[in-house]
C-alpha cells in the first residue's frame, strides 16, 4: 500500500477502520504484488518518571502495535456488531502487545502496606477494530470495539520487568514483590464512540473540539467513561490523535502521511465510574491485598504531536485523580508515542 492508498483510509472522504490492537483476530491476509501488506508500527512508553519523578501508584506502561491494511472477513463480520456498520467499511486491523505495572509509593519496604495499593503487572494482547461512519467534511465520527486479554499476576511479567531495569539503571530495587496479586487470566470487552467538528479548515491552522464515551466489561476494569479533547494546529484531519494504553483518551496507533511537516497541541478531559479495578480491589477469585477504591477518577491531559512524513512523535503529560482512599497525591506521569508508517 502506497502513501496515496493509506491516505484514503485515513483521509476525509473514505470510511476509516483502524485497530487499536494488539493481538491477530485472524492471520493477515497473503501479501501480493497488488497488495503488499504495509501499515503502522506505534510504540506508546508511559512512565511516571516523566511525571512526578517517583516510582508508585501506576509507574509503568508499554505497548507495541503494528496495524495493517487489507479485508479480513472474520474481522467485517466482528465489525458487523458495531452501531452504524456498513458493509466494506472495515479496511484496517492489526496486532502488538502490552504490559502495565502498579506499585506502592513505599517500594523499599518488603512487607505488604496495607494502606497502600498492591503490587500487580498486567500483561496482555488485545484486538479492536474502529471505523468512521459518518464523514461531512468538518465533522467526523468513530467507533471502536476493543478485546483485550492476559494475565495479572507473577506470569505478567512485572516484578522481573521493574527489577531488572532498575537494576540497569542503578536505581533503588522494589522489595515488596512477594505480596502482588495472584495470577488469575485477565479479559476485557470495550466500546468506545467519539465525534470530533473542526473549525477553520481552510486556513493554515485549525481547531478542533471532540467528545467521546465507552463502557468497559471484564474482571480487570468494568468502567463507564465520558471525556472531550481540543485540539489545535495544522492540518487536524490527518488523523484523530494519538494512542494512550486503557483506559485512557481514545486515539489510534494510525494516520495520514503527508510529505509536508504538520503538528498540533492537545488537552483533553476524559471522567470515568469505576464499578471495578482489579488492581485495587485486588483477585477475583483469590484473597489477595486490596484497597478501597473511590467511585470516579478523572484524567487530565495536555500535550504536543508532529507529522513529517510517515512519522508520528507526541508526548503527553497525564493528571490521574486519587484512585483509592488514603492515596496521598493524584498520579501524574508522561506518555510517549512513536508511530512510523511502513510501505
Amino acid at each position: 500500500m502506497s502513501v496515496t492508498d493509506a491516505s484514503r483510509f485515513c483521509g476525509t472522504r473514505q470510511p476509516a477502520l483502524t485497530l487499536m490492537a494488539l493481538v491477530l483476530l485472524q492471520p493477515f491476509p497473503p501479501a501480493t504484488a497488488d497488495s503488499p501488506q504495509t501499515g503502522f508500527w506505534s510504540l506508546q512508553l508511559e512512565n511516571d518518571v516523566w511525571g512526578s519523578e517517583d516510582d508508585r501508584f501506576y509507574t509503568h506502561g508499554t505497548e507495541i502495535s503494528f496495524t495493517v491494511a487489507g479485508q479480513s472477513r472474520l474481522a467485517e463480520k466482528i465489525a458487523g456488531s458495531l452501531p452504524f456498520y456498513r458493509q466494506g467499511d472495515v479496511g484496517i486491523y492489526g496486532l502488538g502487545l502490552g504490559q502495565k505495572i502498579f506499585t506502592p509509593e513505599d517500594i523499599k519496604q518488603r512487607e505488604l502496606i496495607e494502606t497502600d495499593r498492591p503490587y500487580a503487572g498486567w500483561l496482555f494482547l488485545s484486538a479492536g477494530m474502529a471505523h468512521r461512519f459518518e464523514d461531512r467534511g468538518d465533522t467526523d465520527a468513530f467507533n471502536a470495539l476493543v478485546l483485550a486479554f492476559g494475565v495479572v499476576g507473577p506470569l505478567s511479567l512485572a516484578e522481573q520487568t521493574q527489577t531488572g531495569f532498575h537494576r540497569l539503571i542503578d536505581a533503588t530495587i522494589p522489595r515488596g514483590w512477594d505480596n502482588q496479586l495472584r495470577n488469575e487470566p485477565g479479559l476485557d470487552v470495550t466500546y468506545l464512540y467519539k465525534r470530533r467538528h473542526l473549525f477553520g479548515m481552510d486556513g493554515p491552522r485549525q481547531f478542533e473540539l471532540s467528545y467521546h464515551g465507552g463502557l468497559t466489561l471484564g474482571n480487570v476494569y468494568t468502567y463507564a467513561a465520558a471525556g472531550a479533547m481540543a485540539r489545535w494546529g495544522s492540518r487536524l484531519k490527518n488523523d484523530i490523535g494519538p494512542p494512550t494504553i486503557s483506559p485512557g483518551f481514545p486515539g489510534v496507533p494510525a494516520f495520514r502521511p503527508n510529505p509536508e511537516f504538520n503538528w498540533y497541541l492537545f488537552a483533553g478531559v476524559e471522567e470515568r465510574a469505576v464499578a471495578r479495578n482489579i488492581f485495587l480491589d485486588g483477585n477475583t477469585f483469590k484473597d489477595s491485598h486490596s484497597v478501597d477504591k473511590k467511585p470516579f477518577v478523572t484524567d487530565v491531559q495536555f500535550g504536543v504531536a508532529f507529522h513529517y512524513r510517515g512519522v508520528r512523535f507526541s508526548f503527553a503529560q497525564l493528571f490521574r485523580s486519587k484512585e483509592f482512599d488514603g492515596q496521598p497525591e493524584p498520579t501524574q506521569y508522561g506518555a510517549l508515542n512513536v508511530t512510523v508508517y511502513t510501505e
